[in-house]
């Protein structure tokens, strides 16, 4: 019952924080809403009324896009940034992972041919709180098969410490030309002032691009496979 009444009040606070961007921005009903923000009436109006109590966040980034809120603003409103207990049966002596943070979920990167990355938020996923103790970490989401052999499959998310080095040989999200990012290992060649960006898939060639034309975003420390996600 408690449950349910949260849930109740974070629908009620999103509704008024809705509607008091709507005033704002004078956008005078859910249907001109829905019109301005690329998300369908329905599902605007069912947002707005409480019957979708955890909205998709890539719907409420377009509607935040189009009211000019704050994103993160109202993902905490609906509690997507709110910290969870862990409640499990386990053996006696062992102690369960009592918090856990939870971590953006940056665009999505595909592991083969570089695709253009925007930084949009997509969503956020749980993570031990004890392997990102120093540093700023983030998701992302993999598409694509060239980082197989590294355990990186369709569909993994990996966990990624932003840094602009890594050490040769290391796995990294990169920009090449400052537009396209990749996920693969990078190897400095020094004498020749260029890097190459090596897959971990014998299917995929590895690329030479200069030195100065690769930006580093952040070292791959992990790989996250869900199982029901991809096969």
């Amino acid at each position: 019952m408690e449950k349910k009444m949260k849930a109740q009040n974070r629908a009620k606070n999103l509704k008024k924080y809705i509607d008091n961007y709507m005033e704002i921005r004078g956008i005078e009903s859910y249907r001109h809403l829905a019109r301005v923000s690329d998300v369908s009436k329905s599902e605007v109006i069912a947002i707005a009324n409480g019957k979708r109590q955890k909205p998709n966040p890539k719907l409420l980034k377009k509607i935040a896009l189009a009211l000019g809120a704050n994103y993160t603003q109202m993902l905490d409103i609906v509690g997507y940034l709110s910290k969870r207990k862990i409640k499990t049966t386990l053996p006696e002596g062992i102690d369960p992972i009592e918090n856990i943070t939870v971590l953006p979920v940056i665009g999505v990167i595909r592991a083969g041919q570089p695709i253009y990355a925007e930084e949009n938020l997509i969503g956020y996923e749980p993570i031990n709180p004890d392997l990102v103790k120093s540093g700023e970490y983030f998701f992302l989401l993999v598409i694509g098969d060239s980082m197989i052999d590294s355990g990186i499959k369709d569909g993994s998310f990996v966990l990624v410490r932003k840094q602009e080095y890594v050490e040769n040989g290391e796995i990294a999200v990169v920009m090449v030309d400052e537009e396209n990012a990749t996920v693969k290992r990078v190897y400095y060649n020094n004498e020749m002032d260029s890097i190459t960006l090596q897959p971990d898939n014998l299917a995929f060639a590895p690329q030479t691009y200069p030195a100065e034309n690769i930006h580093i975003i952040g070292k791959v420390v992990r790989a996250i496979i869900d199982p029901n996600r991809r096969k």
